[in-house]
């Protein structure tokens, strides 16, 4: 344990085991990035290989991580990347779940059954598996933090973030908390981080792209990867279950979803 500049006492992450879900995406990658930088030994999970590829490019001369190419919606893939990374890393010491999609069509009369079970097969589904998968090997490693990246579309339902979305984003807060109640005895801490509009590729899939303007007010994916480092970095004694992140814009009112 360490003392920071700030009078806050932070354990650092030199030489533990951090598995990021969803790296090739812009949140996912920019924790990849913070986690790297900060001595952890990463694992990078993603479905998309060639965009996995980039970010274990990127990363090489920091971090030297291991890549896994994993559907997170297929628990039988998610089982075998959570051996690999046990095999080449011993186990998992953090695990940030940022895997995520959404749809085009975002209302109940435009959503189709297909387009449903998508979103909630990755936004949801694929955190269970994940969570559940990695689990064992952090009790029994002695503890670890799972961090999943939610929405403020969790708590505020968003007719732009869209039905399915949204349901996914606060069933997310439940299990959440099941985590903490369930192992907290086992030395594991569990926290949803919601942050409001990120500024990545993400939003390209919005019904109406943001304009240039507007997502100059949005949060940067560096922001949210900030957050997670924090959580990770309390004492082993403290548990940042729920984690709520707003550009200034949007809580204010100036911009809404």
């Amino acid at each position: 344990m360490r003392q920071d500049g700030g009078g806050q006492f932070a354990e650092g992450i030199d030489g533990r085991v951090a598995v990021v879900v969803g790296a090739a995406g812009g949140i996912g990658r920019a924790c990849a990035r913070r986690l790297a930088a900060a001595g952890a030994r990463l694992a990078l999970l993603d479905a998309d290989e060639s965009a996995l590829e980039a970010v274990r490019e990127e990363l090489a001369s920091a971090a030297s991580p291991q890549v896994v190419r994993a559907d997170v919606t297929d628990r039988g893939q998610v089982d075998r990347a959570a051996e690999a990374v046990r095999s080449s890393l011993g186990g998992a010491d953090i695990l940030v779940n940022a895997a995520g999609i959404n749809t085009k069509q975002r209302t109940l009369a435009d959503i189709s059954p297909e387009q449903w079970e998508s979103v909630i097969g990755v936004n949801l589904n694929g955190v269970f598996h994940c969570t559940q998968a990695f689990l064992p090997m952090m009790i029994q490693g002695g503890g670890g933090t799972i961090v999943t990246i939610v929405s403020t579309a969790s708590p505020l339902v968003s007719p732009g973030a869209g039905a399915h979305y949204c349901a996914a984003k606060r069933a997310l807060l439940s299990l959440t908390e099941s985590i903490n109640i369930e192992h907290g005895r086992n030395g594991i801490r569990a926290c949803a981080i919601s942050p409001g509009e990120v500024d990545t590729s993400f939003v390209d899939h919005r019904p109406e792209v943001p304009s240039a303007e507007r997502r100059a007010t949005m949060l940067k994916a560096g922001d949210v990867a900030e957050a997670v480092y924090y959580v990770v970095t309390r004492p082993a004694g403290v548990t940042i279950s729920d984690l709520v992140i707003w550009p200034s814009a949007q809580i204010s009112g100036q911009t809404v979803i």
